[in-house]
């Protein structure tokens, strides 16, 4: 899998590169296996003099076989947007990692077996 970091306009420090790994790593952990790439794009639209809302962030997750997940939010910290944004993610994640073929088939391990008897089963005896 490959990440990269866009940034124009924005200081990409070490805590802020940490916190969108770490945040990546947990929003998109049930298609890790499924993901080509991540590419990510944070931009400062009124540049670094001017404030306000103006940090954007756009990922772009393509995966394996099935069409690419694209988010994009925009806040005045660039901390709160790759929070809200990840959150975002993840939530589209799941939903997309039920859509996989290997995740559809209902486990079945236990059917049909004695190992798992509930109290006041009458084959417990």
């Amino acid at each position: 899998m490959q990440l990269l970091i866009h940034a124009h306009g924005i200081n990409l420090t070490e805590s802020v590169i940490r916190q969108t790994y770490q945040k990546l790593e947990l929003a998109l952990d049930r298609l890790e296996e499924d993901i080509e790439s991540i590419d990510i794009y944070l931009v400062d639209t009124n540049g670094p003099l001017l404030g306000g809302i103006d940090k954007s962030c756009r990922i772009v997750v393509r995966v394996r076989k099935q069409d690419c997940i694209e988010m994009e939010d925009i806040d005045a910290s660039v901390d709160v947007v790759i929070d809200r944004i990840t959150d975002r993610l993840g939530v589209a994640a799941c939903k997309r990692a039920e859509m996989l073929p290997r995740n559809r088939k209902p486990s079945r391990r236990w059917l049909g077996t004695d190992e798992f008897l509930f109290s006041g089963d009458p084959r417990k005896n």
